[in-house]
């Protein structure tokens, strides 16, 4: 095609050239009608041809930075009000947010103090403080407490066609079941201890002075937790601010605790 095109522009015989080239004479004349070696490409998205302009991505993309809870309905709603003249199917909408790559998710609640000023700090203390221990080598252990229900069962199960997935359980599920745990990077697990029902501050205690008789020949023992204990010279109690479970690794611990108990 590239040497019957040369040849048109020449002012040559290009229906020579295109039958020394085994190419049929439609297919030449197109070349030469054109001025072209290749097609325009057909299909495919054509902005000038799509109701779903940027502005409206844009607007769409605000709506849920504003509240993750609209539905596309709610949204179909905006769109023709902020838009005049513009109709968008729910299925358009919901085609165009997936594309910005928006997921359905289960709402998680966070408290409007979570990310305050005030628990920043707090972190930003904790950290620094628990940073110099680890800078001064000291045997720091990490120390907090968690339910379980016992009478836990998995969320799926298999029966017949027709038939309800059912397992018998008591008909009272009486006081959860408290795990009081306390790990560390160099041991492993340093100690643990299961009680029934709420764990009073005199139980909490107990536990923590426990703790510190099981690693006691250590330089120093840290432990990232709330308790009212016995004070010791070679103990430092480091309190953990509220709304900070990424700050204590035995967090990941009992996730994989639970999920190892469920299986």
């Amino acid at each position: 095609k590239k040497r019957v095109l040369d040849a048109f522009l020449r002012g040559d015989n290009w229906k020579l050239v295109a039958q020394h080239n085994d190419m049929s004479l439609a297919t030449a004349r197109r070349v030469v009608t054109t001025v072209r070696t290749t097609r325009l490409p057909r299909g495919g998205f054509r902005p000038s041809k799509s109701k779903v302009t940027p502005e409206i991505r844009a607007a769409l993309e605000q709506y849920l930075d504003k509240n993750c809870q609209y539905t596309l309905r709610e949204m179909q709603t905006f769109v023709a009000a902020d838009f005049a003249g513009t109709e968008l199917s729910v299925q358009t909408i919901r085609r165009h947010i997936l594309g910005m790559l928006y997921t359905v998710k289960q709402v998680r609640i966070e408290p409007a103090t979570c990310n305050n000023n005030i628990s920043k700090q707090n972190r930003r203390e904790f950290t620094l403080k628990l940073k110099q221990h680890q800078d001064n080598g000291d045997y720091i252990v990490y120390y907090d407490e968690t339910n379980f229900n016992v009478y836990c069962k998995r969320s799926f199960g298999r029966s017949k066609k027709g038939t309800r997935v059912t397992v018998v359980l008591p008909p009272s599920k009486g006081p959860n079941l408290q795990v009081q745990c306390a790990v560390s990077a160099e041991q492993g697990l340093v100690h643990y201890k299961l009680e029934r029902g709420s764990i009073r501050m005199e139980q909490n205690a107990l536990f923590v002075e426990e703790v510190y008789e099981a690693v006691k020949w250590s330089d120093m023992t840290t432990l990232p937790a709330s308790a009212r204990v016995v004070q010791h010279d070679d103990k430092t109690l480091l309190r953990l601010g509220p709304y900070s479970p990424m700050l204590n690794p035995i967090e990941s611990c009992f996730s994989v605790l639970k999920a190892r108990i469920k299986s």
